[in-house]
């Protein structure tokens, strides 16, 4: 069985009410944010990029055991 540690930021976190859990994961990106659509319905409504061990990827992104996911809503810098 394959567990991914997901972290959620800002608007993410607040569209799960949580910020962070542990979740056996699907084999793609695209796959988790299936999953998470479906557990989460909020999240359909907000913009938001995956970083996978810190660097942001793309949907087609494979996952491994253990690795770190962050959901990044949009942020301005100064």
């Amino acid at each position: 069985m394959v567990i991914i540690n997901l972290m959620y930021f800002g608007s993410v976190m607040d569209a799960t009410g949580k910020p962070a859990e542990k979740v056996e994961s699907p084999e793609t990106i695209s796959e988790l944010n299936e999953n998470l659509h479906t557990r989460y319905p909020g999240l359909a409504a907000i913009s938001y990029r995956y970083s996978v061990n810190r660097k942001l990827v793309t949907e087609n992104q494979q996952l491994f055991n253990g690795d770190e996911i962050a959901l990044l809503p949009p942020f301005a810098g100064g």
